[in-house]
């Protein structure tokens, strides 16, 4: 239920001096704080993460207006949840408010692994087929010299 946050470690205890990744760790914690303090359900936190991911504004898509029409579905039911729950009218729109930090931890993210490939790439070659399957489309097209 809401409120499962626990104790939200410190991103420093996390760190080593060269780790190179404190601004990715620090922007990370700071969005799960702020979503910690929204006290999501998990019906609210699953619709919100269905409707981030569902982004039609992904560089490789062929069919962003379908794509479009289903985050629409998503924020329709996300709506409709809050209202069941009778929680802040203006919970969406705090939720939709973080967006910007997301995307600022996900171009974050697609820059240090970028660097780490060029550092380590027979490691990045040895990543989780899954994870490999996420990223690899989103480096090819974050990376201006590849195109």
């Amino acid at each position: 239920a809401a409120g499962q946050c626990g104790a939200v470690t410190s991103p420093s205890s996390l760190l080593s001096p060269t780790s190179g990744c404190d601004d990715l760790i620090g922007a990370v914690f700071e969005l799960g704080r702020t979503l910690c303090r929204l006290q999501l359900s998990d019906e609210e936190l699953a619709l919100f993460t269905a409707a981030v991911l569902l982004s039609p504004d992904r560089p490789w898509l062929t069919e962003s207006k379908k794509v479009q029409k289903l985050q629409d579905k998503i924020y329709v039911a996300l709506q409709h949840e809050i209202q069941k729950k009778h929680s802040a009218e203006d919970k969406l729109s705090k939720m939709v408010s973080k967006l910007p930090l997301m995307k600022t931890i996900c171009n974050l993210h697609l820059d240090k692994l970028e660097f780490f490939r060029l550092l380590h790439p027979e490691t990045a070659m040895n990543f989780p087929p899954l994870y490999k399957e996420v990223f690899n489309s989103e480096l090819q097209y974050s990376d201006p010299r590849e195109s």
